[in-house]
């Protein structure tokens, strides 16, 4: 098991070797010590685009997670945009459990500047206790940027089944170069208590291009 966790692990870093930025988030107070390295990729294509995303999450008590997202979206003529995603999840004790999503998309360009986003999904998901037992659902993704010269804020919300909810808003200030220093809050109830749990990071990103 130690070998196979080894070659998933090592598949992901090759992945997040192509990334476009990196982020290191750590929690700012004794309660929510929990640290994330993040690799992220937006790539535009011809008649569409791609989006995907690795974060490596280590808490207080030595907890390991590693989580990626990948989306692909299709352009259909002026109506819109249709899309397939996949996320999926490793933690120490080597459960894996994915989530199949497709769906229709929008992007709006307010203003030319404010780029807002909108995903309607069909969700396909492996349970969170039982590992056996599969739920349909859907799922709304919200997504946003706004980008100044040296200040930038992006972010986003998913919300799904009426039951999950997880926010995840950032604010970037770009230092010198490719370096930017920043903040994030992370506020979500998807845990098998499904109690709310929120907390602030400080961070850096290096845009690697």
């Amino acid at each position: 098991m130690k070998k196979t966790l080894s070659v998933i692990l090592l598949v992901w870093l090759s992945l997040s070797a192509i990334a476009q930025n990196f982020q290191f988030l750590g929690g700012l107070s004794p309660e929510s010590n929990v640290n994330f390295a993040t690799f992220e990729l937006y790539k535009q294509l011809e008649k569409g685009a791609m989006y995907y995303f690795t974060d490596f999450k280590m808490d207080k008590n030595g907890y390991f997670e590693a989580y990626t997202e990948i989306s692909k979206y299709w352009n259909v003529g002026e109506i819109g945009t249709v899309t397939l995603q996949l996320n999926v999840g490793l933690n120490k004790d080597f459960q894996i459990q994915p989530v199949y999503l497709a769906g229709v998309s929008k992007l709006w360009e307010i203003g030319g500047e404010f780029i807002l986003s909108l995903d309607v999904l069909y969700r396909y998901q492996q349970e969170l206790i039982l590992d056996d037992e599969w739920n349909h659902g859907y799922q709304l993704t919200m997504i946003y940027l706004r980008d100044w010269d040296k200040f930038q804020i992006s972010g986003y919300c998913d919300f799904w089944n009426n039951r999950y909810v997880i926010l995840e808003p950032q604010a970037w200030w770009k230092t010198f170069n490719r370096v930017w220093v920043g903040a994030e809050l992370r506020l979500s109830n998807y845990d098998i208590l499904e109690n709310y749990t929120n907390y602030v990071m400080l961070g850096i990103k290096w845009n690697l291009e």
